[in-house]
């Protein structure tokens, strides 16, 4: 499993992180069948200690034919074809179909589902509505958002949207990567969170329910963190989902590159990186004026897990 991750997303792992990943991947096993013959699990490639960036992170399937191991990682065929196969007593009907859309959703659908373009999910910040916290991105990355992190106001750190939880790079002491699938097959990632609930992974949660609280931990390697934060980014199946363009909770997120900069907008509002931003709830971009915030003044039920609709049939 170590091997096919570092195949089908090493290159990746080493776009986002700006660096060669230096550890074996993290590999755990969420479901097993009685008869130890099918495995459903999470898959992590740590992040080198120089880099900021969220964890390049996959879900697996592996069933033992009685002559070898079939594997597949989200995103691909084979993963595909397993989930079909799987056993019910490994996951249910629903929780099948919600991972199959995931597994599906392409880099465009992806987008489509958060720039507005198509009904997504209505997702909100991940903290309490009416909290203000404050909003940082990485410095010196390509991808400014592609680092972006939140932190202040009570710790809480909240599901920004209904859909099934799964933990990555967990450890005894609460610490993880928490990835959340939505109902269109969208999914939302919470890197650095402490005190994560026990739930079963897959288990539903809904929007505005705790996931736990901000950190420093960073199970799934990278750098240390400067304060307690959670770190936040959009996947599909095939891998990260670019922020630039998304519209989260009524703040439209861009990428500039000159100067290099990641940043929020509502109206004619920006917050600039260490600057504050109101959680206005799961609201279109720009409908009403947001509560004050401060921006920074330089860069410093289908599926279990909600109604909203599926990607189109054409995924891939």
């Amino acid at each position: 499993m170590r091997k096919l991750t570092l195949d089908e997303r090493g290159a990746a792992a080493r776009q986002a992180y700006g660096a060669a990943p230096t550890q074996p991947p993290i590999v755990g096993a969420t479901r097993t069948s009685a008869d130890k013959t099918w495995v459903f699990g999470t898959t992590a490639i740590p992040v080198p200690e120089s880099s900021s960036a969220n964890p390049e992170v996959a879900f697996y399937a592996a069933h033992w034919t009685g002559r070898e191991w079939q594997v597949g990682l989200s995103g691909g065929k084979a993963f595909a074809t397993l989930l079909g196969d799987v056993p019910a007593a490994v996951m249910s009907a629903s929780e099948v179909r919600l991972v199959s859309k995931y597994g599906a959703v392409t880099a465009a659908q992806a987008a489509a589902l958060v720039n507005g373009t198509r009904a997504g999910d209505r997702l909100m910040l991940p903290w309490k509505i009416g909290q203000v916290w404050a909003m940082t991105t990485a410095d010196g990355s390509a991808r400014p958002l592609g680092s972006l992190a939140f932190s202040g106001g009570d710790g809480r750190v909240v599901a920004s949207g209904d859909g099934r939880l799964y933990r990555f790079c967990g450890n005894a002491s609460g610490n993880a990567l928490v990835l959340l699938i939505h109902p269109s097959g969208l999914a939302t990632t919470y890197y650095g969170l402490a005190g994560v609930p026990k739930l079963r992974d897959g288990s539903v949660v809904q929007q505005g329910d705790a996931l736990g609280r901000t950190g420093t931990a960073r199970p799934c390697g990278g750098a240390a963190a400067p304060r307690a934060e959670v770190g936040f980014a959009l996947r599909g199946g095939g891998g990260a989902v670019p922020l630039d363009g998304a519209e989260i909770g009524g703040w439209t997120f861009r990428e500039r590159a000159k100067p290099l900069l990641g940043f929020a907008e509502r109206g004619a509002l920006q917050v600039l990186p260490g600057g504050l931003m109101a959680n206005l709830g799961p609201v279109p971009a720009a409908d009403e004026e947001p509560p004050p915030s401060s921006p920074s003044p330089s860069p410093s039920p289908a599926d279990g897990a909600g109604s909203a609709g599926a990607p189109s049939p054409a995924a891939t």
